[in-house]
């Protein structure tokens, strides 16, 4: 009789075992980027230097993120948006004195390839590089100083680096930014981001941007009756200066493959 049960047991858990090599065999390999996946988003935001001039832009971009092996992803950005400038407050429409408000409008371009390696588990380092332009819109006698033109090309070089900590996210960014015939900039960037919920994500900001300091603050939210596809984010910066600016953005953001919360899709699919 103990000879049976002991048979049994030995075989109950023979097939515990199997059944949990199989569960382990289906689950998806952690790699840097899960799938191949992409995203489609408008853009807005408005801001405003004190006692000087403020500015509206809207835009578009898109982003597609795909894996390279377990270890490093790739992804393809490209950008463009409109910038109308309202200037009345430092030029003067001479042709009406009536005139209350004088605008200056600005088209935005740009793409950018990015490469990375991530630990879903850990965190992530990337490399990108970017290239734009900038073309004005703001009469026959409105150039860039740097080309003598009414429009500009960009160039930059970007290094990120992010470690996963629970429900936070620690990072900073790199980024140099060459106009043409211009003097190159450069930024630093730091950031935590918090998940109290995993679809909701909220991330404090500060550094160097150009020899300026700023600072900032977003909520990012992907609300789970949009079928966990749909983000939103609303965000404001202060660039901290004699004439400090502050700028309100806003985004909406459709993710096309793999319905994921936002937690998730931060560190394993974009």
């Amino acid at each position: 009789m103990n000879s049976q049960k002991l048979c049994l047991g030995a075989s109950l858990l023979a097939a515990l075992q199997l059944i949990t090599n199989v569960a382990t065999a289906a689950e998806p390999a952690q790699r840097a980027v899960q799938t191949t996946n992409w995203s489609l988003g408008l853009v807005a935001s408005d801001s405003d230097t004190k006692d000087s001039t403020s500015n509206g832009t809207f835009g578009v971009n898109g982003i597609a993120t795909l894996p390279i092996g377990d270890l490093f992803g790739a992804s393809v950005q490209g950008n463009y948006s409109r910038t109308t400038a309202r200037t009345s407050d430092v030029l003067f429409d001479v042709a009406s004195e009536n005139s209350s408000r004088q605008t200056c409008r600005f088209n935005n371009s740009d793409a950018a390839v990015s490469v990375f390696a991530r630990k879903p588990t850990l965190g992530r380092i990337s490399a990108s590089y970017g290239k734009g332009s900038v073309s004005s819109d703001c009469g026959d006698e409105s150039v860039f100083v740097s080309t003598g033109d009414d429009s500009m090309g960009i160039d930059y070089y970007r290094v990120a680096a992010e470690a996963y900590l629970w429900n936070f996210t620690l990072g900073a960014v790199h980024t140099s930014t060459e106009p043409e015939d211009g003097e190159k900039l450069e930024s630093d960037i730091f950031n935590a981001s918090w998940y109290p919920l995993d679809n909701l994500k909220v991330t404090l900001s500060g550094g160097d941007l150009y020899d300026q300091d700023t600072y900032g603050i977003e909520i990012e939210h992907q609300p789970e009756f949009m079928g966990n596809s749909l983000g939103v984010a609303l965000g404001y910066s202060v660039i901290d200066r004699d004439q400090e600016i502050g700028t309100i953005n806003f985004s909406v953001v459709y993710h096309f493959g793999p319905k994921v919360e936002l937690k998730r899709r931060d560190r394993s699919y974009r």
